[in-house]
């Protein structure tokens, strides 16, 4: 016997089985026979769903989503536990989420209820604290207070906690047939290194722009296809708001359309001088229209003296060539009475809260995503979860929690005779004429 293997998991909730709860996290601590941590690993997982309560484990779809499969790592995480005794805080439960994740790889286990030592019943049995929490039984035992719920960090204060046994109460630790047994456990030979480990970011940590994701392309003699790409902007800016899963498929579609940066930069010109131009389009151009292109043009990475520069522009064509009605409104995203809606993830809100409000504005929310769905709210804009997968397939927009909340707020207000109505169309229209002249240079 090597020692231990003290691990933590962060999942996506509670139970497995029908509940189809993932580990979007795990690590792996090593400690020596007399207490000594002598190693650690840890990653995040791509649970393939909805990340669940991320208030509590604090993980982002953004980073989930480039982690390993959990049968990427499968390997790495056999070839850390083998030989050594598993333990936990609270073992049951990295135990059921540990057996659950192993039989989906039809994998046999020893990760029964009493196979690892558990340190929380190891701190119940000397009675160290009052409370069974991680945090709270290594504030008794002297154990340096951690970020927790992060797996590396639960682990390795769950890791010190085992080795304040080992030397100051061993028995409440000592091994068992049971514990020895997962440590001989005759696991199968799976490939080691074939995935890499993802970490959290860093809290205010801020994805590059997708602009400078872009790769140059040389010139072309043919004119850009466009259509395609605003279609997709359209989308994308819908909750005035571009997640790093949009940021993605923009730069990957401007590379299947062979769009160079330079002309990206005019497209996203064009769709802010369209914008400006259905701002004038009543003749009056008010403080939230103002605010929301300056908002498009900073997603845009678009400087807002060229957004005041082109309203100038549209001003003075607006007065030369007037135009009866706007097609569209400023905003971003607009919901009419009868529109399907689909929630996913853990909202911030209560669901029985939104849905009640949705149906009070006239909004359905409805449990599966088709063509006919106007959008997918998702607590995470880059949710994994299958409907917001599904959504992206089918070209529905995915938008954030807040922007479908602050619809459904303007909803409830009274409307004025002047003020425009709820009926109108999601994102916004376009001229025919393209959208004027160029002359900016962008730094």
């Amino acid at each position: 016997m090597h020692g231990y293997a003290v691990v933590d998991t962060e999942t996506t909730g509670i139970l497995t089985g029908g509940w189809r709860h993932r580990i979007a996290e795990i690590a792996v601590v090593h400690v020596s026979p007399d207490g000594t941590i002598t190693g650690e690993w840890s990653t995040l997982v791509n649970p393939e769903r909805d990340l669940g309560p991320q208030n509590v484990h604090g993980i982002r779809a953004v980073d989930a989503r480039r982690a390993p499969l959990f049968g990427e790592l499968a390997g790495d995480l056999v070839a850390r536990l083998r030989g050594r005794v598993p333990v936990a805080h609270n073992w049951s439960f990295d135990a059921m989420h540990l057996r659950s994740e192993f039989d989906r790889l039809g994998i046999d286990t020893p990760f029964e209820p009493s196979a690892g030592v558990c340190t929380m019943r190891a701190a119940g049995r000397v009675r160290l604290g009052s409370r069974r929490s991680l945090a709270d039984c290594c504030a008794a035992a002297g154990v340096p207070e951690r970020s927790w719920h992060s797996a590396r960090d639960d682990a390795m204060a769950a890791a010190e906690l085992l080795g304040y046994f080992i030397r100051y109460a061993p028995d409440a630790v000592a091994l068992t047939k049971a514990h020895m047994g997962a440590a001989l456990w005759d696991w199968p030979r799976i490939p080691v290194g074939t995935a890499e480990a993802v970490m959290r970011s860093e809290p205010g940590h801020a994805e590059p722009h997708f602009l400078a994701r872009l790769v140059e392309r040389m010139p072309r003699d043919e004119e850009p296809v466009a259509d395609a790409y605003l279609a997709m902007l359209d989308a994308a800016l819908l909750d005035r708001a571009i997640s790093s899963t949009e940021g993605d498929m923009l730069v990957d579609l401007a590379h299947d359309l062979g769009l160079r940066r330079n002309e990206l930069v005019a497209l996203h010109l064009s769709y802010v001088r369209d914008l400006a131009r259905e701002a004038w389009a009543d003749e009056v151009v008010t403080d939230e229209e103002r605010h929301d292109l300056r908002t498009v043009a900073t997603l845009l990475a678009l400087d807002h003296a060229v957004v005041d520069q082109i309203l100038d522009e549209e001003r003075t064509a607006a007065a030369a060539f007037p135009t009866a009605s706007s097609a569209g409104r400023l905003g971003g995203l607009a919901l009419r009475p009868g529109d399907k809606v689909v929630l996913t993830g853990s909202m911030a809100r209560g669901r029985e809260e939104i849905v009640a409000q949705a149906a009070s504005a006239g909004v359905r929310v409805i449990g599966s995503v088709s063509r006919q769905t106007r959008v997918v709210v998702a607590a995470d804009p880059d949710s994994l979860s299958g409907k917001a997968r599904k959504a992206r397939e089918l070209g529905v927009p995915v938008v954030s929690e807040d922007a479908f909340l602050t619809v459904l707020d303007r909803l409830a207000e009274p409307v004025s005779a002047a003020a425009p109505t709820i009926d109108q169309l999601l994102g916004r229209s376009r001229g025919s004429d393209g959208g004027g002249e160029l002359s900016y240079e962008i730094q």
